[in-house]
């Protein structure tokens, strides 16, 4: 992430997150004011917030483009409930709290289940959950995020690792938010952050690893314009992204991964969906993590998704109907 992006998203969410607090004990809102009422007979895309807990302001322009063959509804963290210091501390805790909100919001019927950045990995263990409780459950939808404890990685002292990160250099020249901006604050803010990612790998920690074993998502972007219990919740959550260990997914999975990494960072994430979730269909997305979500890059993302969500939608009436 670069700074600019950071503080974007950061203002961003910090309007969405004065708007929602009016409500905030939602767990689900419409990604957009269009979205059709639980009662339409039109298909229905439940997709989990980011690192930040607000629904919206990520999946805005995704949203958009899906609507109104598809309806769109973020799952974000309620405000009121981020003041619980035990909210957000496991992945499992967090999945159970959602799943018993989206029961409630939709009883009966399929659904199609998503997230983004870490969002991936709490619907993952959400659609576990709900799969438990005999809930038909689609193709996962996973966008640019992926456990961190899931099976073999490449690690920086091999040298297949850094081949990597150098085939990445012209995707990242032509299409890194950093160099769009064409900011020198932007660049040299960037420059440091991946120094620093360096230099911790370099004594053994992982990125956003401090001594002592905890992780904090401070250490990687600017959390300064978050009050102090919002970013509490969002370290906690990066705590608890690193302390998950998910179990073999036999479900279908579409991993979408941003073709642009950071430039001295690789996320691995189709490489680590593959290690426990063997029928993951992986789709690379021109862009970076958050380009990807925004134009000029969503409308790739927004056709491949809405394609696979309404053959799923298809398939499963047409199993539903009566011989």
């Amino acid at each position: 992430m670069t700074a600019v992006s950071d503080l974007e998203t950061a203002r961003d969410t910090l309007a969405l997150f004065a708007r929602i607090s009016r409500s905030s004990d939602r767990v689900i809102l419409s990604a957009t004011d269009a979205a059709s009422p639980t009662t339409s007979s039109s298909p229905a895309f439940y997709c989990v917030h980011s690192v930040s807990g607000a629904a919206g302001t990520d999946f805005l322009d995704l949203a958009r483009r899906l609507e109104p063959t598809i309806r769109f509804y973020g799952i974000q963290a309620p405000p009121k409930q981020m003041l619980d210091f035990e909210f957000g501390k496991s992945m499992e805790s967090l999945a159970s709290y959602y799943s018993d909100a989206l029961c409630e919001f939709q009883p009966s019927g399929p659904l199609v289940l998503g997230g983004y950045c870490v969002g991936a990995v709490i619907a993952l263990e959400m659609a576990k959950n709900l799969r438990a409780r005999g809930r038909e459950v689609g193709p996962l939808i996973a966008i640019d995020g992926t456990p961190e404890n899931a099976g073999e990685r490449l690690h920086r002292w091999q040298p297949r690792y850094w081949l990597e990160l150098a085939r990445n250099i012209p995707s990242w020249i032509g299409h890194a938010d950093l160099m769009r901006s064409l900011s020198l604050r932007s660049f040299l803010s960037s420059l440091s952050k991946n120094l620093s990612a360096v230099g911790t790998g370099m004594v053994g920690l992982k990125r956003g690893e401090k001594l002592g074993g905890s992780y904090a998502m401070d250490r990687i972007m600017d959390l300064s314009l978050y009050p102090p219990f919002h970013r509490k919740f969002i370290n906690r959550l990066f705590n608890a992204l690193f302390a998950y260990i998910p179990q073999e997914y036999s479900g279908e999975v579409a991993v979408y991964e941003a073709q642009t990494t950071p430039l001295l960072y690789l996320p691995q994430v189709a490489r680590t969906w593959r290690n426990f979730a063997p029928h993951s269909d992986i789709v690379s997305v021109a862009g970076t993590h958050i380009a990807m979500m925004h134009e000029p890059y969503v409308d790739a993302l927004a056709e491949d998704m809405r394609r696979r969500i309404l053959t799923y939608i298809q398939q499963s009436s047409a199993a539903s109907r009566p011989i």
